[in-house]
C-alpha cells in the first residue's frame, strides 16, 4: 500500500525543466544580514514538542529542550548553508504521510500527501520566511487578492469581503454569476523553474533565491504507512505540503493569477473565486474573457484546473 501510494503521488508531478541548474556558485546578494544565535534559540524554544520528526530522526522535543546548547552551532550551520547556497541532503528528503480526504479509500487520488521533513531545516525555513516576507513588503509585491497563509487574513476575511461585494451588487438589482475554481494537485505540480523566475522578478534576496533553488533540487520522498516504508521517489515539482516555506512559495507562484481580470476575483491559497454582473451579453463576455485568461494562465504555468470541482452559481 505504501509503495502504491508513493507511485501515485509521484505520477502527478510535473516533469522538471532542463533549464533548472545549480547556482551555488552565484555570489550576488545582500551581505548586510545574517542569522543570529538568539534568533535560532527563540525559534527552537517555540517548537511544538508533540509534533513528529523527519527522516533524520531529530525529534522537536529534543531540539526544544537543548535550545540553549545547540543554538550556537546551528546558527553557524544555517549561515554557512545560506551563504553557500547548499542545502544538505537530509533537509531535502521527506517521509510522506497519506491523509485521507473523502470518497473511496481505495482511490489513491483521495489522499493528501503531507511531508514530514527535517525539523532542523524547518527552523531555518522559519527564519528565511520572515526575511522573504520583509522583502515582499519593502518591494510592494504582496498579493492583495490572496487571503490564505497571509498575516492578518483568513478564510473569514475571504468570505466576508467577497460576500459584501456580491450582496452589494444584488441589492442594486443586478444579476451575478460566480465561478468557483479548483486546481488539480496544486501544491504538488508547481513547476520549480517557473517559480524561481517569479521569485527573481519580485526582487527576493539573491541568497534566499539561491537557497530555495537548491532546496527544491534533488528532493526525494517515501511514504510511511502503518510502520511500513515505500522506496524513495524523486520529487520533480511542487512545494512540500508540511514544510514552512511551501505555502508562501505557492502564494508567490500564483500572485500574477487574475491580475488582468475585469471581474471581481479573490483567492484563498489554491481556491479561486471569480464573479461579476451578467445583466447583458456584454457583461457575460467580460466574465467569459476573464475565465479564458485564467485558463491561459494555467496553461502558461503548467497547472491544471480540476473541471469536476469547478462550480458555477447564478
Amino acid at each position: 500500500m505504501a509503495q502504491y501510494l508513493n507511485e501515485y503521488f509521484a505520477s502527478v508531478f510535473n516533469k522538471a525543466n532542463e533549464g533548472i541548474r545549480d547556482t551555488s556558485t552565484i555570489t550576488e546578494g545582500h551581505s548586510g544580514w545574517g542569522i543570529t544565535v538568539s534568533e535560532v534559540e527563540t525559534k527552537l524554544e517555540h517548537l511544538n514538542g508533540a509534533k513528529s520528526g523527519g527522516p533524520d530522526d531529530l525529534h522537536p522535543r529534543i531540539l526544544k529542550e537543548l535550545a540553549r546548547e545547540i543554538a550556537g552551532p546551528l546558527a553557524i550551520i544555517f549561515n554557512e548553508s545560506v551563504n553557500s547556497g547548499v542545502v544538505p541532503l537530509d533537509w531535502r528528503i521527506a517521509n510522506v504521510v497519506p491523509i485521507f480526504k473523502k470518497g473511496k479509500k481505495s482511490d489513491p487520488g483521495n489522499y493528501r500527501p503531507v511531508s514530514l521533513t527535517s525539523v532542523v531545516c524547518k527552523v531555518l525555513e522559519k527564519i528565511l520566511k520572515e526575511k522573504l516576507v520583509e522583502d515582499l513588503e519593502v518591494n510592494g509585491n504582496c498579493d492583495k487578492l490572496q487571503h490564505g497563509f497571509t498575516k492578518g487574513r483568513s478564510c473569514q476575511t475571504n468570505l466576508i469581503s467577497f460576500f459584501e461585494k456580491v450582496t452589494d451588487l444584488l441589492d442594486k438589482g443586478n444579476a451575478v454569476d460566480l465561478i468557483y475554481l479548483d486546481f488539480s494537485k496544486a501544491f504538488d505540480t508547481v513547476p520549480h523553474e517557473e517559480l524561481l523566475v517569479k521569485l527573481n522578478n519580485m526582487g527576493i534576496d539573491m541568497k534566499i533565491q539561491r537557497w530555495i533553488r537548491n532546496w527544491l533540487m534533488g528532493r526525494m520522498q517515501r511514504v510511511v504507512l502503518k510502520g511500513e516504508l515505500s522506496g524513495w521517489r524523486e520529487v520533480t515539482s511542487g512545494v512540500p505540503q508540511g514544510s514552512v516555506l511551501g505555502p508562501i512559495l505557492f502564494n508567490l507562484f500564483i500572485t500574477d493569477l487574475g491580475t488582468d481580470c475585469r471581474s471581481g476575483l479573490i483567492k484563498f491559497a489554491d481556491d479561486t473565486k471569480v464573479g461579476g454582473v451578467v445583466n447583458s451579453e456584454e457583461d457575460r463576455d467580460i466574465l467569459q474573457g476573464d475565465l479564458n485568461e485564467l485558463v491561459n494562465w494555467s496553461i502558461r504555468n503548467r497547472m491544471k484546473f480540476n473541471s469536476e470541482k469547478c462550480k458555477v452559481m447564478h
